[in-house]
Formats: C-alpha cells, structure tokens, sequence
C-alpha cells in the first residue's frame, strides 16, 4: 500500500494535509478490503473518500486561481474525470476482489501519480513566480533573467516484492515505465514488484 512521502509535497500546507488525508482514506478502505468486509463497508469507505476528494479539489482548484495558475482549465478538467471515475466506481463495485483491483488504481494512478505529475505542476509554477518576485527587487532588468529550474521529482521510489522485508530502490524513471504498464520481477523471488 502506498504511503505519504515527502518527495509527494507540493509546499503548501493545507494541500499537502489533504494528500496525506487521501492517503489515509485510502489506506483504511484498504484495510477494510484485506478483512473480508461487506460490498456495503467497502461503498461507504469509497463514499467518504469521494466526498473528501470532491473537497479537496475545490480546495486545490480555489489555490489555483488565486496564484493565476495558466493551466487551472485543464487541471479542473482532470479533477472531473477523476470524480467522475469514482463515481463509477462507487455504483458498480460488486466483489472485494474487484474492489482491491481498483483499489490499485485509485491510488497509484489517480493519487500518486496524480501529485506527481500534475500537482508538481502548479508548484513549479508559483516557485518560479517567487524566483520571479525575488529577483525584480534587484536593480536589474528582470526582463532579461530567463527563469529555469530543475524538475521537482523524486530521485528513487521505494518498491516491495515476495520477499520478505525487502525493498526496491527503483529510478524515477523506471516508476514512471511501470506506471504506463511495464512489469519488472525481482531477481530473486520472481514476484512482479509493486509500489510500497
């Protein structure tokens, strides 16, 4: 099950607070799901982590504007497909098993990947705002400075296999291979790794 990390930080308190909350929730309907619960426990763990997902978004989505991000429309977008998405998720759970499968994907795809991929965006944006702000208030034509920075992504993202207490230290871009589909094995259990 995934954790909260702080590599997932996008520097703003009340969103980060949120993230960790939706880790959580997930969490717990995890949990809920590994103890045999009923269809009925497991819709009403979804049911509250879509109504918190529906707060967060407007929470995310109100920050947003009020940095001027250029690409609010598209992230509002995003976050309509992802309510939408739990939506139907919601209605037509009808197994655990089907629950646990999907359980995979609202975590690694809509929450961590999610965070980022998007969220990083708007904080890259307003880091680069700030750089902006600090460096106009030299004597200097800022109209010149060209603003770059590095990608804010983490280095290493921790995986686990069949083995037990075993950890993958996996590359960043290895992640992302296996988030669009690529299965990798440890060496010595043959198990397909998976997010920690």
């Amino acid at each position: 099950m995934i954790k909260w990390a702080k590599e997932y930080s996008v520097h703003n308190k009340t969103i980060d607070e949120q993230h960790k909350a939706l880790f959580d929730i997930a969490k717990k309907a995890y949990l809920i799901a590994e103890n045999h619960a009923s269809i009925s426990e497991i819709k009403s763990v979804l049911s509250e982590l879509f109504e918190y997902v529906k707060t967060h978004f407007k929470d995310e989505e109100a920050y947003m504007e009020s940095i001027a991000y250029p690409d609010l429309e598209h992230h509002k977008k995003i976050h309509q497909e992802i309510t939408s998405s739990l939506v139907t998720l919601v209605k037509n759970i009808k197994t655990v098993n089907e629950f646990k499968a999907q359980l995979n994907i609202i975590t690694e795809k809509w929450l961590l990947e999610h965070i980022l991929k998007e969220d990083m965006k708007y904080y890259k944006y307003e880091k680069q705002k700030q750089l902006q702000a600090k460096e106009s208030t030299f004597e200097e034509d800022t109209s010149a400075v060209e603003c770059t920075f590095e990608e804010i992504t983490p280095k290493y993202i921790i995986y686990v296999c069949g083995c037990l207490n075993e950890k993958h230290k996996i590359p960043h871009r290895v992640h992302l291979q296996i988030l669009d589909g690529a299965k990798y094995n440890c060496k010595v259990c043959k198990k397909t790794i998976r997010i920690a």
